[in-house]
C-alpha cells in the first residue's frame, strides 16, 4: 500500500487504455493503442434528461432513484484500476461506466471515495504508530 505522501505525489500516465486495464493490468503502458477519442463521443449513449417534459414527466424524474451498491465485478474491475492509477482521465471514467453498466459520475464518486478511505486509512495507521511510540518511550 503507498503511503500518504506517495499517494498524494502520484502522477498519473498521459495516457491509458482501459481495456489493457481491464484484461490485463499489468501489462506495460507503452502497449496502448494511439486513438484518441473525443469525450463527447464516450458520453453520446449516456441518457440526459429531454429538454421538454410534461408535468408527470418532471414529477417522476424529481424521485430520487435508490442508491446501489457496485457488485464483487464492478469492485473487481474498479480496484484493479485504482490500484494503477488514483485519478483516472475522464476518458477512462466513461469507458469504465459503460463497460461496468455505471454512469461516469457514478465511477467518479467511486473513485473519491476509494481515494478518501485510504486517506482516513493511513491517517489512523500513523496516529496508531504515533500513540505506540508514546506509550513506549514513557
Amino acid at each position: 500500500m503507498l503511503s500518504l505522501s506517495n499517494m498524494l505525489n502520484h502522477k498519473r500516465p498521459a495516457k491509458l487504455d482501459i481495456t489493457n486495464l481491464l484484461n490485463n493490468y499489468e501489462d506495460d503502458i507503452s502497449s496502448l493503442s494511439s486513438s484518441p477519442t473525443s469525450v463527447s463521443s464516450l458520453f453520446s449513449n449516456y441518457p440526459f434528461p429531454q429538454p421538454h417534459t410534461t408535468d408527470s414527466e418532471e414529477e417522476e424524474r424529481r424521485v430520487k432513484a435508490k442508491r446501489k451498491r457496485a457488485n464483487s465485478e464492478q469492485l473487481e474491475v474498479l480496484n484493479r484500476v485504482f490500484d494503477r492509477t488514483f485519478f483516472p482521465s475522464t476518458q477512462v471514467r466513461a469507458e469504465l461506466g459503460r463497460q461496468l453498466g455505471m454512469s461516469p459520475r457514478t465511477v467518479q464518486i467511486w473513485f473519491q471515495n476509494r481515494r478518501q478511505a485510504m486517506r482516513t486509512k493511513e491517517r489512523q495507521r500513523l496516529i496508531k504508530i504515533r500513540n505506540d511510540t508514546k506509550s513506549k518511550s514513557m
